[in-house]
């Protein structure tokens, strides 16, 4: 019997333990799928997971922004929140993580080196895949460093999730010596009045990358995105003519950023202004941006979209690794 804290005077007051953030039942089902490999992470872990994530800053901006951003590694919003799983480094007294992931609607490996493997001892990926596939989610796409990915895919696939597209080969491109390509003059950082036109452009850039629109399981989410980026100065826009007031003419996003690196996502340009050499300048503008807010800059491209790697290496990004996507 629980007594209302707000019972009169000489009431007395049964406190509750705290409701758990997730179900006490998760760290045994992780272990249980996997021969006690893998574990639950706790806040406790918090300092392990950046340090293990320090090591490959390319690779991980993902969670290097979540991290600078206050979020521990503990497991939060509930049943359905997002949580990490990790593996525990044997080496005698290391006391320090060897691999892990982040688990929400995604599933993002975090690496331990910018290698296409991450890193990871063999097996790791297999187990980390299925102790995410024993907590019974549905998940939108698995992405990072290609060997985790393809391997946990895998995992997933043999636990019954299937995939509708498998990218296995996503350069990961880092910025080197500028390419000497003039920049755009008519880039700008997208202000909350350009929303209207910045989010058709967000949304065909979605629909041409994924085959499907953004707004199909409704709009708030993916409209609230966008408006984000663009009050955080992290759109960047050529309106094309001032007259026009139609579609922009290119848009590219600093979609990731974390103190070590800046991730550009979002890059589009407007079909009728594509075939004439205008993606390589608009880019250039776009980076000169992108440094001034991270030493590093990079993104991530499929390998069979051609005039995109060439654009990109017109600019002065140079191969570094490989990521891959399984999308579901």
């Amino acid at each position: 019997m629980v007594t209302p804290a707000s019972g009169g005077r000489g009431s007395s007051v049964t406190r509750l333990p705290p409701v758990p953030r997730w179900s006490p039942s998760t760290d045994r089902e992780v272990r249980a799928a996997t021969g006690d490999r893998v574990r639950l992470l706790t806040d406790a872990d918090t300092a392990a997971l950046a340090a293990l994530s320090a090591r490959a800053p390319v690779s991980n901006v993902f969670v290097d922004s979540l991290l600078e951003a206050g979020r521990l590694a503990g497991p939060r919003g509930g049943a359905a929140g997002t949580l990490f799983l990790g593996i525990d480094d044997d080496a005698p007294g290391a006391g320090a993580l060897r691999a892990a992931v982040w688990i929400g609607s995604n599933v993002v490996p975090v690496a331990a080196s910018e290698a296409p493997d991450a890193g990871w001892a063999p097996g790791d990926a297999e187990a980390l895949g299925a102790a995410a596939a024993a907590l019974r989610r549905r998940y939108g796409s698995i992405y990072g460093p290609a060997g985790p990915v393809l391997a946990a895919g895998e995992a997933l696939a043999a636990a019954g999730h299937r995939s509708r597209s498998v990218r296995a080969d996503q350069p990961l491109l880092v910025l080197g010596a500028a390419g000497g390509i003039d920049p755009n003059p008519y880039v700008v950082q997208a202000q909350p009045r350009d929303f209207a036109r910045v989010l058709p452009a967000s949304a065909a850039m979605f629909e041409e990358e994924l085959g499907f629109s953004p707004f199909a399981g409704g709009a708030a989410q993916y409209r609230d995105r966008v408006e984000r980026l663009i009050h955080a100065g992290r759109v960047f826009i050529d309106p094309g003519p001032r007259d026009a007031g139609g579609p922009l003419r290119f848009k590219a996003d600093i979609g990731l950023l974390s103190s070590r690196c800046a991730q550009i996502q979002g890059v589009w340009m407007a079909p009728a202004a594509r075939g004439r050499g205008l993606a390589a300048s608009a880019m250039a503008a776009v980076v000169d941006y992108v440094r001034l807010q991270a030493p590093v800059v990079s993104l991530y491209v499929n390998a069979y979209n051609t005039p995109a790697l060439r654009t990109y290496e017109r600019v002065g990004f140079e191969r570094r690794g490989t990521f891959a996507t399984v999308l579901y």
